[in-house]
């Protein structure tokens, strides 16, 4: 059923609305392409017009999830006064904003999606693709890409132990994780400048 009072820009995206609700309350495996016509009150047609395949649509829904995210991670690192490395800092942020985390990425939602790449290899490429262009543009802003790489992985650790209930870190510990990433997530010193450039060798005389 559309949820009341919702105006959508197009079928696209009442078809990514439905979908999204049909996996947080039944999983990905249950989702089909019937269920899906169902729930949005489209044709079979109008889906395939957007989407050709299942994989296609969960493709879609992990591009927009990460577009969600990312437009916040944009928005906090605007504020922040050293632009190298401001959206790796702002994501760090994010993840223990829990308001705006949830808002952002239900937790049932993501929890799917793992799902989904752990049994579909195409959803976990294109995760991959995703990871590897933070990776790249973390590096470019100098952050050492041992550190951007390690702080990801903390992240994502981090998420999913409290998305189980696996790890029960009191105020404090978090705090202290979240300073420890932030620490992490800053440029390194003399990166980004010039290289100073060596004086010649005096004529006649040593270097």
């Amino acid at each position: 059923m559309l949820v009341a009072g919702r105006t959508y820009p197009s079928a696209r995206d009442r078809i990514l609305d439905a979908a999204e609700r049909l996996v947080v309350a039944r999983g990905v495996n249950s989702l089909t392409v019937e269920a899906v016509i169902t729930e949005a009150q489209i044709s079979k047609g109008g889906f395939f017009h957007h989407f050709a395949t299942k994989d296609a649509l969960l493709t879609a829904i992990v591009d927009r999830l990460s577009k969600r995210m990312s437009d916040d991670a944009a928005e906090r690192a605007a504020r922040d006064p050293e632009p190298r490395g401001a959206r790796l800092r702002a994501q760090i942020a994010l993840a223990f904003d829990a308001g705006k985390l949830a808002t952002a990425a239900p937790r049932a939602l993501l929890l799917a999606l793992i799902e989904a790449a752990g049994a579909q290899p195409e959803i976990a490429r294109h995760l991959c693709e995703l990871n590897g262009e933070s990776f790249a543009r973390d590096a470019a802003e100098d952050i050492s890409e041992g550190r951007a790489i390690a702080i990801q992985l903390a992240l994502d650790g981090y998420w999913l132990s409290q998305a189980l209930g696996t790890v029960a870190l009191t105020e404090g510990q978090m705090q202290a994780l979240r300073d420890a990433l932030l620490a992490l997530a800053q440029p390194e010193a003399g990166a980004g400048r010039p290289p100073r450039r060596r004086r010649a060798p005096r004529k006649g005389g040593s270097s």
